[in-house]
């Protein structure tokens, strides 16, 4: 994530659902899945790879040095890619909202059962993160003798809320507005959701609740066109707009498949990414693009449970929100290590880069074992 979620991040998913998270998904009855649950692969190893790829513009620090050699300059330069990461996780929680939520009749007390269940799946696992990044703060105070500099009260009660981004305290851990940015489209996807069930009702149409979405997704294009911009003269402030884009285009490419959307549409959409990336060159319209093209190909050929069902990026996609969580602070903590006992030199670099990944992976499946996972069991319960 985050996933993240991302980032991370919905259950039946989110990251993850973003997000970075992992998810259980029913299959729908096809020549594919029969009629049994199962996990859609393809969701799931994305969400891996996407966790992995954001890991790496956090740990650039390990590969400016003075005189850095060839390699990390290479390093350095495709780290910029990795944050591309995020519209990944993006996509894959619009897609899988919208999956989870085609059956669901969302009344007011819907959509709020809705995000409890998002809070009791989200919020444990992020909670626990936050403690662990104020717990390296300390550790980073002891190491140089400086002041811990721990955030204030009402700084950590607005993480606790999702809220730090728009009241301007900004990130504990820089890696955490993704998840701001998730649970903003969550709770403004549910209630936009639940109004066009209710205009689709009144109006005896099925189709309101598409063509609703749709309208959104050309109206979100104002922001990556740069038609509109959404700027605060408040420090930190993210806002949801500029990323609605990404997430509708995930919505979509479900409904599409689903046949609630005519794939004549959708591909007016994807093809209109695709021009707006060649006018742009915004690599999160390319990766929006690419990554929505994926799925409806996958969808279409019937490979959404097959492809990358592989154990390694099946064990990561489960434990993507995990890791997206933990991994900055184990890059600062190496960092710091790394200016203390190793040479500049791209091979030390290169070494701390491998320690960085298999640290947090080994937190990342502690944190998913302890805490990720059994707030799966109390979602699922919660919904039955």
């Amino acid at each position: 994530m985050s996933s993240p979620s991302t980032l991370p991040l919905l259950e039946t998913p989110g990251p993850a659902d973003s997000g970075p998270s992992s998810v259980r998904l029913e299959a729908e009855p096809s020549r594919e899945a029969g009629t049994s649950a199962r996990r859609m692969t393809l969701v799931d190893g994305l969400r891996g790879f996407a966790a992995l790829a954001v890991v790496l513009p956090h740990a650039v620090g390990l590969f400016t040095f003075a005189g850095a050699g060839v390699v990390s300059e290479w390093m350095v330069r495709l780290a910029h890619f990795g944050h591309r990461g995020v519209e990944v996780f993006f996509v894959l929680s619009g897609f899988v909202i919208a999956f989870s939520l085609r059956r669901t009749h969302l009344s007011p007390r819907g959509i709020g059962q809705f995000i409890l269940r998002r809070s009791l799946r989200l919020d444990p696992p992020y909670w626990v993160a936050i403690g662990l990044f104020c717990g390296f703060l300390l550790l980073r105070g002891v190491m140089t003798g400086k002041p811990a500099g721990l955030p204030s009260v009402p700084h950590l009660l607005s993480h606790l809320l999702y809220l730090q981004d728009l009241v301007g305290y900004g990130q504990v851990n820089v890696a955490f507005w993704t998840l701001c940015i998730e649970f903003q489209f969550y709770l403004a996807f549910a209630v936009l959701l639940g109004l066009a069930q209710a205009l689709s009702r009144w109006s005896g149409r099925e189709g309101a609740l598409p063509l609703v979405f749709s309208v959104l997704f050309v109206l979100s294009l104002a922001w990556p066109t740069g038609l509109l911009q959404m700027r605060s003269h408040v420090t930190h402030v993210i806002y949801l707009p500029p990323h609605v884009f990404v997430f509708l285009a995930g919505a979509l490419t479900w409904w599409t498949l689903e046949g609630r959307l005519p794939r004549a549409v959708w591909f007016t959409f994807v093809i209109g990414l695709w021009a707006l990336f060649a006018w742009k060159l915004d690599s999160r319209v390319f990766v929006t693009a690419a990554t929505s093209s994926l799925l409806y190909v996958a969808g279409r050929s019937h490979r959404l449970y097959s492809w990358l069902a592989a154990r390694p990026f099946q064990y990561l996609g489960r434990t993507s929100y995990s890791l997206y969580l933990v991994h900055v602070p184990l890059c600062l903590l190496l960092l710091s290590v790394k200016v203390r006992v190793a040479p500049p030199s791209d091979l030390a670099a290169l070494a701390f880069l491998g320690a960085v990944y298999a640290t947090s992976i080994v937190a990342a499946h502690v944190l998913y074992t302890w805490v990720e996972a059994p707030c799966l069991e109390w979602t699922k319960r919660l919904k039955r």
